[in-house]
């Protein structure tokens, strides 16, 4: 894959002096399925520009099942806090899907933002965009029922992929929306009878997209009017 900052859609809104800023002090790296980018209690030493792959931000606390409380891919950035000036966060970020990023220290981040008002206007947008979705996934987590958040979610992983082939095991969903598996299996399940989804050993395929996205709760297209009114310069 050609390596250009342009293929992440925060990095495409910025002015082209704050883009070459960010390839100056960044520097292209894999991200490999598992990788643990950053933990609770460990300063944020580097952000991520995705410019494909999937990482999760998975919250938990004792002996609480995990929960996803976001997924990050080419549309944003992971490392928000820093641009703040904070080290810390309470929740660990893991790459779920094989990809490619830009990734640049929190110093030089943070500098970048003071030094650029087209930057500091861009992430300043983006942290509001994250911060309505971190509430509206609280408000789905409590309200909404499995299905209607594995639609979400499937839905999400499509967006970022940019495909209606997924894999992903029943096990790694139970993980990021916080439930059984077995509840997991009984959406699932009744997806692909009503001919909306096809899986098979851990592999997702998205059969009629419009149908899933009825079946979806409201908070997919929340979601997404919030970052295309926010982030996307018309």
């Amino acid at each position: 894959m050609e390596h250009t900052p342009v293929r992440n859609e925060l990095i495409s809104q910025l002015d082209s002096r704050s883009q070459n800023q960010l390839v100056k002090y960044g520097v292209w790296v894999d991200l490999a399925l598992g990788q643990e980018l950053n933990a609770p209690g460990i300063a944020i030493e580097h952000v991520y520009f995705p410019t494909c792959g999937i990482i999760a931000l998975i919250l938990q606390h004792t002996l609480d099942k995990p929960l996803a409380i976001a997924l990050i891919g080419n549309e944003s950035m992971l490392g928000i806090v820093p641009a703040l000036g904070v080290q810390f966060v309470p929740y660990s970020a893991k790459v779920l899907v094989n990809g490619t990023a830009l990734r640049i220290s929190a110093e030089h981040l943070y500098a970048l933002k003071l030094s650029s008002k087209s930057f500091c206007i861009c992430l300043d947008r983006y942290i509001a965009v994250r911060t309505t979705q971190y509430a509206q996934a609280a408000v789905c987590n409590g309200l909404h029922d499995v299905q209607q958040r594995l639609a979400r979610l499937l839905l999400n992983y499509s967006d970022r992929l940019q495909t209606s082939t997924l894999t992903i095991t029943q096990e790694l969903l139970a993980t990021l929306l916080g439930v059984r598996r077995a509840g997991i299996n009984n959406a699932a399940n009744r997806l692909q009878q009503a001919k909306i989804v096809h899986y098979s050993r851990g592999h997702f395929e998205i059969l009629n997209r419009a149908a899933l996205l009825q079946k979806a709760c409201y908070c997919y297209q929340l979601d997404k009017q919030m970052y295309e009114s926010t982030i996307i310069l018309h």
